[in-house]
């Protein structure tokens, strides 16, 4: 009697053990989701709000406009391309000028402050590398 009375109990233990180790998946749901935003501010200006540009001296005259910007292997800008001269595009050249040479003034327009047009006229011009 003992023996039958411990052979049922460990049937009972291992079959309990069976069943935690397969128990049946009836279905699953979402319990919730967690989201993580990210913003980042971009300091600085838009280059395509430069590019085009009216480039003005201290004494708010336009001097040229911003052709192109030329990026540095470090990521920065280090040279701004003028188109100076001319009229619709016809006339003009274009000169390199070190980015660290212009301001913003406090309407946002580019100022090459003691810049002339002469003297942006007078420069050599810029030649892309092919």
């Amino acid at each position: 009697m003992k023996r039958i009375a411990f052979t049922c109990i460990a049937l009972l233990a291992a079959s309990s053990v069976a069943a935690d180790t397969k128990t049946p998946v009836a279905g699953r749901t979402v319990l919730g989701v967690e989201v993580n935003v990210a913003t980042i501010n971009a300091n600085g200006h838009s280059a395509n709000k430069l590019l085009g540009a009216d480039v003005h001296n201290g004494a708010d005259e336009v001097i040229g406009s911003v052709h192109d910007l030329i990026v540095g292997v470090e990521g920065e800008v280090s040279v701004a391309i003028l188109e100076v001269g001319g009229f619709l595009g016809f006339g003009s050249k274009w000169v390199a000028v070190p980015a660290h040479l212009f301001e913003a003034d406090a309407d946002s327009k580019i100022v090459l402050a003691d810049a002339s047009e002469a003297a942006l006229k007078a420069m050599p011009p810029f030649a892309y590398a092919n």
